[in-house]
């Protein structure tokens, strides 16, 4: 199984203790499709989901919101720990066969 990635890796900077907000935009006709990030390598069927737009987060620090008219759906991580760096993929969930499509994100930590 193949995946799309879109773009150039996005390095996000946060502060320990702090919140962070980790923008993923996609493009038209991809609205009412699920979001959500992975943290990590994100293979098919081997996906460490952190949050997922119309599911209760994994860990209740992640959220994500979706802004259908902008186009960006948006990862909010507060309280960061130092655990939390590295890195993640915003994804958009598309329908079988075709693969969802992934935009990288690496997010560092700092004291």
């Amino acid at each position: 199984m193949c995946s799309v990635v879109v773009g150039a890796p996005v390095t996000v900077n946060g502060h320990r203790g702090e919140s962070v907000d980790i923008r993923c935009p996609y493009e038209s006709g991809y609205e009412s499709n699920s979001k959500y990030l992975c943290k990590g390598e994100c293979n098919f069927g081997n996906k460490n989901i952190m949050v997922e737009s119309g599911s209760p987060a994994k860990d209740e620090r992640f959220s994500l919101t979706d802004n259908k008219t902008a186009r960006v759906f948006t990862i909010t991580i507060t309280d960061l720990r130092t655990e939390d760096a590295g890195q993640y993929w915003c994804a958009v969930k598309r329908t079988l066969p075709l693969p969802d499509i992934y935009s990288e994100i690496m997010l560092q930590v700092k004291l």
